[in-house]
């Protein structure tokens, strides 16, 4: 692959990354929403995108490994940084500022995505109070209690 080649598509890839990253944000939100509203389907649904994004993410991030060793430049920030200020000055700006905010982007990621398993947690931890699985005829709305 010739050196451009690799350039374009690693500016593809960051550019494809900011996007991902964007609507995992957005998924992670619906997938809050559909926890709250106890909605499986579209709980399922959201977590299927998302670990499609996810995908993505890590595809582009081995492929980054590999374009830069390719151009000789080092496998990580500081050799994405490197490629990137050495683009004209029209993309430049606007690139190295996708890949400064990158970091920022996952972080409230993450954070959108702890707090999604804090509530996964939480109902977790009242269904299992409300039905104890030692013995079922002491649930609470066990058949045989209501009658």
């Amino acid at each position: 692959m010739k050196r451009i080649d690799i350039v374009r598509q690693l500016v593809a890839d960051l550019l494809d990354d900011h996007q991902h990253f964007q609507r995992i944000e957005t998924l992670l939100s619906a997938q809050r929403q559909a926890i709250i509203s106890f909605t499986p389907s579209q709980l399922e649904s959201h977590t299927e995108q998302l670990m499609e994004h996810y995908r993505h993410i890590h595809q582009h991030a081995q492929q980054r490994i590999r374009g830069l060793q390719q151009l000789s430049l080092s496998a990580d920030q500081h050799g994405m940084r490197q490629l990137l200020e050495g683009l004209a000055p029209a993309a430049q700006q606007h690139l190295l500022t996708i890949w400064r905010d990158l970091p920022t982007q996952l972080q409230r990621c993450q954070h959108a995505n702890n707090a999604n398993q804090q509530l996964l947690e939480m109902q977790h931890s009242l269904f299992t109070e409300w039905m104890p699985e030692t013995d079922p005829a002491a649930w609470l709305y066990h058949p045989d209690s209501l009658g």
